[in-house]
């Protein structure tokens, strides 16, 4: 069993297809980012191409983490609120009339929002997401300084198990 560092392979570059699957995803919870933004093509939106190849690339090695430290698969509710706390951390996305900070921290919540609802119906669950705590994951997002393991927390009790009568 590894336990010392140099019993463990080192980090390497991730391949295309490791950047393009996780690439993917992204745009499944931002079918309806236009609006929440308030504008009218995608192309407006500048992407920070280093930027987005570092979060997956933090994500990935978090996967890893899980994999050695936990001996669970990282799964897709924590993956979704790391990109979410990375893109708060690294605002790889630019646009001309909107602050940064105020549009990543908006992509962040739409991603939050979306990949929650996702997961739950993945797994027979419910989102417990209310406009009020909609607003206050939003406030969080931008003002406060959370963690990537309160994200993490967050996601999960925003979800519970849908109980079905037995007939």
């Amino acid at each position: 069993m590894a336990n010392r560092p140099d019993e463990f392979p080192q980090f390497t570059s991730l391949d295309s297809s490791s950047v393009n699957k996780l690439l993917s995803k992204i745009p499944l919870y931002l079918q309806n980012i236009k609006t929440i933004l308030g504008i009218k093509d995608l192309n407006e939106l500048i992407v920070d191409q280093e930027a987005l190849y570092e979060i997956i690339s933090r994500v990935e090695k978090r996967r890893v983490y899980f994999h050695i430290y936990h001996h669970i698969e990282m799964g897709e509710l924590n993956e979704g609120a790391l990109i979410c706390f990375w893109i708060l951390k690294l605002t790889p996305f630019k646009h001309e009339t909107i602050s940064t900070n105020l549009l990543n921290a908006k992509i962040a919540n739409t991603i939050f929002i979306k990949m929650l609802s996702y997961v739950a119906v993945k797994t027979n669950r419910k989102v417990n997401i209310k406009k009020e705590l909609m607003k206050n994951t939003f406030y969080a997002f931008r003002y406060r300084d959370l963690s990537k393991e309160s994200i993490m927390a967050l996601a999960e009790s925003l979800l519970y198990l849908i109980y079905k009568k037995e007939q």
